[in-house]
């Protein structure tokens, strides 16, 4: 919150001194996802396969129906065509390069039914209360006038889902009960915050542009840290 203030207030004085969209990259990678509670409590002890169904059945609810179009609507809205590219590439990750086999939403669905049968409540809709409201609140710069503020936001959910990613796979790899294909989701997503670099150095160096994409940022990356705040918090309520 601290840095939204100071950019507002820099960006209203007329100021140049707004950090460059380079400081987003930089500022976010400092971040460990691997201490927020959630990470701490999985990474003790046997590793809990209905916290890991939990959470991957609300990013399913969050991101599943929303991203390609969030993608491709921020893609029709920019104008440089060298962002548009980078954007391109990550849409076409997306939907699998031609394979409908390897479409992300696809092989996220194959992950969360491997897990399913470690959680007695994986039909309970009431267990996907932080994948809506993630749905719902990740939409807001992709809502905004300016596109900028959609491109801060892809920057930080990539470098969010790169560290997620990143803490599964150390998770997962310390079981033998969900394994082969059902894996794959996790094995093409740890390596997503080089996007996040290429698409910093094209956007905007100054004006209103650098400050959206800020607030983007900082918007979308409260919202994925206070996803996995909900996430915790139903785990905790689940287990009494």
């Amino acid at each position: 919150m601290e840095t939204s203030q100071w950019a507002h207030q820099r960006d209203a004085e007329g100021g140049d001194l707004v950090p460059a969209a380079e400081e987003i990259v930089s500022r976010y990678k400092r971040i460990e996802v691997a201490d927020h509670p959630f990470f701490i409590t999985l990474a003790q002890g046997p590793i809990d396969l209905e916290a890991v169904y939990l959470l991957m059945a609300n990013l399913q609810q969050g991101i599943s129906g929303s991203l390609v179009s969030r993608l491709a609507g921020t893609i029709a809205r920019v104008d440089d065509r060298r962002v548009a590219s980078v954007l391109a590439k990550q849409l076409n990750d997306e939907l699998g390069a031609g394979d409908f086999s390897q479409i992300r939403s696809v092989l996220l669905e194959r992950f969360v039914t491997a897990l399913s049968p470690w959680c007695a409540r994986a039909d309970d809709e009431a267990l996907l209360g932080a994948g809506r409201r993630l749905s719902r609140d990740g939409a807001r710069p992709f809502l905004a006038s300016d596109p900028s503020e959609a491109l801060g936001a892809l920057m930080v959910s990539r470098i969010f889902a790169g560290k997620m990613d990143a803490c599964l796979v150390h998770d997962m790899r310390r079981q033998l009960l969900v394994t082969g294909q059902s894996l794959r989701w996790l094995d093409i997503g740890a390596h997503q915050a080089q996007d996040s670099s290429d698409l910093a150095v094209l956007l905007p160096r100054e004006g209103l542009s650098l400050f959206a994409s800020w607030r983007g940022a900082i918007d979308q990356w409260g919202t994925l840290w206070r996803f996995l705040d909900d996430v915790h918090e139903m785990l905790i309520a689940m287990r009494g």
